[in-house]
């Protein structure tokens, strides 16, 4: 590993955990070996996927997502490049020269595995075609932030995507309404590092020229890290919800805000069929949050901890710890 864990990834069939770090390599263990120690050199269960072929040549994957068979793993990396690993062959299967700054988060769009989403600190969402990727030129181009992508995630249906941004916002997206160059010069914020400087105020409601999102969502905020956001689970919600992480010690849920922590929440999971969140933090806790379903009952409130009340509601959803 190189100096930290820069994401991590779980198999569609919840057998390996796939995690990545500032280095070109992404390591894999099988979880299931729930038995077994490593102990590197004697009896090491974590396995290397070479993301480079040049041992003078390296780069940092930032994030690191398994496709939707679980055959195949997708890195982004501050090489402003996407690499696709075919695990069967053990191989790279694609690079792609993606983008004009760091490559901060790539997914998977759809189960087949031909459609990848990426967003870079160049502002930009981009949708790749694997089938025609002729002199790496993208299939689509998303624009409407006005400073670098932190996270994306798909709704797995090939059509809508979510991105989160330092520019302090959530965009939804529709690739049907994606342009197929870059209009004009990107616009961009004030020079500041969203690593340690506080977000300009005024800037925050500024809009690009040629926003092409379908809607935008303010409130949470995007500061030190690169706060990921996701769709609510298919089966317990539908995904009617967006959900975060914040730099305000809160997970935020359009339209709820679930506050407990005592530091930057830079992600958070929401159980794909339960009506349970789990939330980390920088202040050293992992924090479940259940759906209590009564409003009335004040027993759902009560916290062993004994901070805040995270307790907060909208269109029926109650959150206790």
């Amino acid at each position: 590993m190189r100096w930290t864990v820069s994401d991590i990834a779980l198999s569609p069939d919840q057998r390996y955990l796939a995690y990545s770090s500032l280095s070109p390599i992404v390591h894999i263990v099988n979880v299931q070996n729930a038995g077994r120690e490593s102990d590197a050199n004697v009896t090491e269960i974590h396995e290397g996927l070479e993301f480079c072929d040049d041992d003078e040549y390296s780069f940092g994957i930032f994030s690191v997502k398994f496709s939707k068979d679980g055959r195949e793993v997708v890195v982004g990396n501050n090489d402003c490049s996407i690499h696709v690993y075919d695990l069967g062959a053990n191989k790279v299967s694609d690079r792609i020269r993606a983008h004009t700054s760091d490559v901060n988060t790539v997914t998977f769009a759809d189960e087949s595995g031909n459609l990848l989403y990426s967003g870079s600190d160049d502002n930009l969402c981009k949708v790749w075609d694997r089938r025609c990727l002729v002199r790496e030129k993208p299939a689509g181009v998303l624009t409407g932030h006005l400073d670098g992508i932190t996270c994306i995630d798909s709704r797995g249906d090939g059509r809508y995507l979510i991105s989160n941004c330092k520019d302090q916002t959530i965009k939804l997206w529709d690739v049907r309404k994606m342009s197929a160059t870059v209009k004009g010069r990107q616009p961009r914020l004030y020079d500041w590092d969203y690593r340690w400087m506080t977000f300009p105020s005024h800037a925050r409601y500024y809009k690009h020229p040629n926003d092409l999102s379908l809607a935008t969502y303010r409130g949470h905020s995007v500061l030190r890290t690169l706060i990921r956001c996701y769709f609510s689970p298919m089966h317990s919600t539908g995904q009617r919800y967006i959900y975060t992480g914040s730099s305000d010690d809160s997970v935020h849920i359009y339209d709820v805000k679930l506050s407990w922590h005592g530091s930057i929440i830079r992600d958070c999971t929401w159980h794909p069929y339960c009506s349970t969140l789990v939330s980390s933090s920088w202040d050293g806790y992992l924090a479940r949050w259940e759906a209590s379903g009564d409003n009335e009952d004040p027993s759902v409130l009560t916290c062993d901890e004994q901070r805040t009340s995270p307790y907060d509601q909208t269109y029926g959803l109650s959150f206790a710890l």
